[in-house]
């Protein structure tokens, strides 16, 4: 029995079925057991494991604070669109480039399939021959991209990559970093490139996603669904997209907003402030000195996700919140107004500048002025790009074809010289023309740019760089030396050959320039410069250009007059362009072409209306920059992005001598504000003497007068006088510094030497350091931005109340509840007699009665008092032109201060501050302001 018991067993181990289910049992308890650790022993190290690889944030910006202007009129809000983003979720690999670059080529060509366009901020952008060009403003800025991009110590013995080009540099990306194939051409190199480097600033946090199109269609979001396989971490997420009304008129106010740069999230990092590197912030203007109060709060969404990144389970969420709402100071239609007047004054100046004759810029003019010839318009409607050099190249019109052939002859006569000078002749720099000078500055610095010439190789300091430097000797003489110390990049001269000599390198660069020169827009500006100044290209062919290109509608009787190819006309065709506005001064960028008007409440600091010409669309710069509007905007000779209200600095000339008087009458050099002065036409107490603006006039002196009628005759031997006796110390000697020690003291209490106080970046104030005679009367080394000057004029306007100037009006919350009421800033209240600011009071007046711009104010209704001034910055270019005013008179309500930059004559800065009160007290109304006729004005003032 037993020993059946046992066969039986033997049986059945033997048996299939037996190592079947021990195997099977095995498993099972594997199987057991590793769940038992999972979930018993190991549960809280593989729940945290779980979670770490799983678990993610998405973050959901909060949405921006309106901005209106003081009465609710909107001037900045939000609006929902659909934007494309971009993750990077390609794991590291030797083919992580490549895959990453397909990915976002396939994206971009979505994007533009569909009439979308692809925009991300990038620090590189090109001009208008393709070539590379940093966009920073700052140095510190610009070593801080290049430390990031080549993450290595910038300088060493072999290189100087702190020196390196923005060519340099975006072929190091292409190249080195990105790997980016030369499969693509070089539109989509760039555009790809741009992705990367923002992806890059963002690839030490996980999930973070990257905008690349907003606003985006309909169609550009189901194609993006539809290709998920080929454009992998792509998605379609809903925004809120910054919005300005009236751009052109508010920009340089209200700025824009952008992603966050790595400097930015530091410095907010460092303050304790919460901000991601996704983070929209302000970048310029109010968005960015408000930035703390406009910004919502982000919310946050805690999920699980697959490996995909697919939403699987929420674990914890934050509602994002709504920053607050910014009522400003600005009025909308007197903003809107003034900025208009401003350039129809600028353009009225600028019309009455230009001449129908040749122009030499170096020749000395008796009267001070600088007009322009009619050439200069001509030229600046190709160099500044109002007409298309490469649109001549498609030659739809006849006048297009003759144009371009003229063009081309000349370019071909041009272009053969200097390559056969380059190969044959050796003649120093100092020896060509200065046409041909021109031309090899050109070719030096378009090498550079274009990184063929690398700028962080070579020696500066050595004696052939110096030599070509001094224009010493030949560009010939100064390449062979760059190639024989390499400090030229051979792989971008086409040579086949591993090895070259010099003179075969040098060869290839030779048509390597000739090949540049042929194909660069730049250079053949400088051809069409030439050719129009010479008469070989005629003054109508390029105002037909205007029709041809459609920047005009066809007019028939027009283009047929310019057919005549007649001087006359062809000048009075131009000046009838820019009196309609067809043609602006920003436009052609000639002196003048730019201005600013501050206009304020002096009785609590409120700007009513802050104007700065020209400007620019802040909506294509919002959210992120379209590149090849920025492009456009860096490359304007306006250079519409400055902010001339706050920014720009400027002597203030005469509307400076009401500091002086002041200075004068409380010091003692005046006993009372009735004491007269005998003056003479030059003042002999100083060497060099300076002289009166009336001894120019048939050595006319202003006699014996007193404080205010040398405010309002704006004599200046009067107030040298006062600088010098300023000056002088108790043993009758003149020190300089005594008398600008004096003079300041009431710069200061009056507010001109500091800040204004608005909320946007303001350049510092500098009162002058040199000759207390020359600084008496706005000379010397002072140096204002119109805020500043505003606030002075504020502060004698109110009767010596110092008020910081501001924009905001008040701050409300999301939901409409007060936050803020912002309180008028008193700084301080000037002491000083009574008689002492009647007196500068009465000489304003009589400025406008019956001083210098008499004439300009006769039809005014309203009361005003004022001051007119001219600065002189470059004796080659026209001096500066301001009028400052309040009014009215007794009571005043407002200040006014408006400079033109070089317009040479204050009358028209007088005339434009008078339209600007007109308007303010209703005697101009915006339909008189649409209608008001642009004529030549050149106002004869004297200050």
């Amino acid at each position: 029995m037993i020993s059946d018991f046992f066969y039986s067993l033997y049986t059945i181990i033997k048996s299939r079925l037996f190592i079947t289910c021990v195997v099977i049992f095995a498993l099972y308890g594997i199987i057991i057991f590793r769940l038992f650790g999972l979930q018993i022993i190991n549960e809280d190290y593989y729940k945290k494991t779980y979670i770490q690889k799983a678990e993610r944030t998405i973050y959901t910006p909060g949405t921006r604070g309106i901005i209106t202007d003081r009465n609710g009129n909107v001037l900045a809000y939000n609006k929902l669109s659909y934007a494309v983003i971009i993750e990077d979720v390609i794991k590291s690999s030797n083919k992580k480039n490549k895959i990453l670059n397909e990915i976002i080529y396939n994206t971009v060509n979505i994007i533009e399939k569909y009439g979308d366009t692809v925009s991300v901020d990038f620090p590189i952008v090109t001009d208008e021959d393709g070539n590379y060009k940093y966009t920073f403003t700052s140095d510190s800025t610009r070593l801080r991209f290049l430390e990031d991009m080549y993450g290595k110590p910038l300088d060493n013995k072999k290189h100087t990559y702190s020196q390196a080009s923005a060519a340099e540099t975006f072929k190091f990306l292409c190249e080195t970093k990105f790997e980016v194939s030369d499969e693509y051409d070089e539109e989509m190199k760039y555009k790809i490139i741009a992705i990367r480097y923002n992806l890059f600033l963002n690839s030490y946090q996980k999930y973070v996603t990257l905008t690349i199109a907003k606003n985006v269609s309909n169609e550009t979001m189901a194609a993006i669904y539809e290709n998920e396989a080929d454009v992998k971490g792509v998605k379609i997420t809903e925004q809120a997209e910054r919005i300005y009304n009236y751009s052109e008129y508010f920009a340089p106010i209200m700025g824009y907003t952008g992603t966050i740069s790595n400097e930015q999230l530091e410095e907010y990092v460092e303050d304790g402030k919460d901000y991601i590197a996704t983070d929209i912030v302000g970048k310029a203007g109010l968005e960015a000195s408000l930035e703390d109060v406009l910004k919502g709060t982000r919310g946050e969404e805690v999920i699980f996700a697959d490996s995909t990144g697919n939403k699987l389970s929420t674990i914890s969420k934050k509602e994002s919140k709504a920053g607050n709402n910014v009522s400003l100071t600005i009025d909308l239609n007197l903003q809107l107004s003034t900025y208009d007047l401003l350039e129809k004054e600028i353009a009225s100046t600028l019309v009455g500048q230009i001449v129908n004759y040749d122009v030499n810029p170096d020749a000395d003019n008796e009267d001070d002025s600088h007009p322009i010839g009619i050439k200069e318009i001509y030229f600046q409607l190709l160099n500044n790009n109002v007409v298309s050099i490469n649109r001549l190249k498609k030659k739809k019109t006849p006048n297009e074809e003759k144009i371009y052939t003229k063009y081309s002859a000349s370019l071909d006569t041009v272009t053969n010289k200097i390559k056969n000078r380059l190969l044959n002749d050796n003649v120093k720099y100092n020896d060509l023309s200065d046409e041909y000078q021109d031309y090899d500055m050109y070719i030096y610095n378009q090498l550079k740019d274009e990184g063929i010439l690398l700028s962080s190789s070579i020696d500066r300091d050595g004696e052939e760089y110096n030599k070509w430097a001094d224009g010493k000797i030949s560009i010939n003489d100064f390449l062979k030396h760059a190639i024989a110390n390499q400090w030229i990049d051979i792989s971008l001269l086409n040579i086949k050959s591993d090895y070259t000599t010099t003179d075969e390198t040098y060869e290839a660069l030779v048509d390597y320039i000739y090949n540049m020169l042929n194909n660069n827009v730049s250079f053949a500006k400088r051809i069409f410069y030439y050719r129009i100044y010479d008469g070989t290209i005629h003054g109508s062919e390029i105002c037909m250009l205007l029709f041809d290109q459609n920047i005009f509608k066809m007019n028939e009787s027009e283009y047929n007059v310019l057919l005549e190819y007649n001087n006359i006309k062809t000048y009075n065709f131009i000046l009838k362009k820019i009196k309609n506005l067809e043609i602006t001064p920003a436009q052609l960028a000639l002196d003048p072409c730019s201005g600013s008007v501050v206009v304020n409440d002096p009785n609590n600091g409120d700007v009513l209306a802050l104007v700065t010409y020209p400007s620019y669309d802040n909506n294509k710069l919002s959210g992120s920059v379209d590149p090849k509007y920025w492009s456009k905007l860096i490359n304007d000779e306006s250079d519409p992005l400055y902010n001339r209200a706050t920014m720009g600095l400027t002597a203030p000339g005469s509307t400076f001598k009401m500091i002086t008087a002041m200075a004068a009458l409380e010091e003692g050099i005046l006993s009372n504000p009735n004491q007269e002065i005998a003056t003479k036409g030059i003042f002999e107490e100083i060497t060099p003497s300076p002289k009166c603006w009336i001894y120019s006039s048939g050595h006319a002196t202003h006699g014996s007068i007193n404080v205010k009628e040398a405010l309002a005759f704006s004599c200046n031997y009067f107030f040298y006088e006062m600088g010098y006796k300023l000056g002088t110390d108790s043993n009758g000697d003149y020190n300089s510094d005594i008398g600008l020690s004096k003079i300041k003291k009431y710069a200061d209490v009056l507010g001109i030497t500091e800040k204004s106080g608005v909320e946007i970046s303001e350049t510092e104030p500098s009162f002058s350091t040199i000759s207390s005679v020359h600084s008496a009367i706005g000379q010397g080394s002072n140096s204002y931005a119109p805020v500043q000057i505003s606030r002075y004029i504020s502060t004698i306007a109110n009767g010596g109340k110092n008020y910081k100037l501001t924009l905001i009006n008040n701050i409300t919350d999301s939901k409409g509840e007060n936050k803020k009421d912002n309180k008028p800033e008193l700084e301080n209240t000037v002491e000083c007699k009574e008689s002492t600011l009647n007196a500068i009071h009465e000489g304003m007046r009589a400025v406008v009665t019956k001083g210098t711009v008499k004439n300009i104010f006769t039809d005014i209704k309203v009361d005003v008092a004022g001051k007119s001034g001219t600065a002189e910055e470059n004796s080659k270019r026209n001096a500066h032109a301001l009028f400052v005013a309040y009014a009215p008179y007794k009571d005043p309500e407002i200040s006014v201060v408006s400079v033109i930059p070089f317009a040479n004559k204050s009358g028209n800065a007088a005339e434009l501050t008078r339209d600007v009160i007109k308007y303010y007290f209703g005697e101009l109304n915006s339909n008189d302001i649409a209608t008001k006729d642009v004529e030549a004005s050149n106002q004869d003032t004297h200050d």
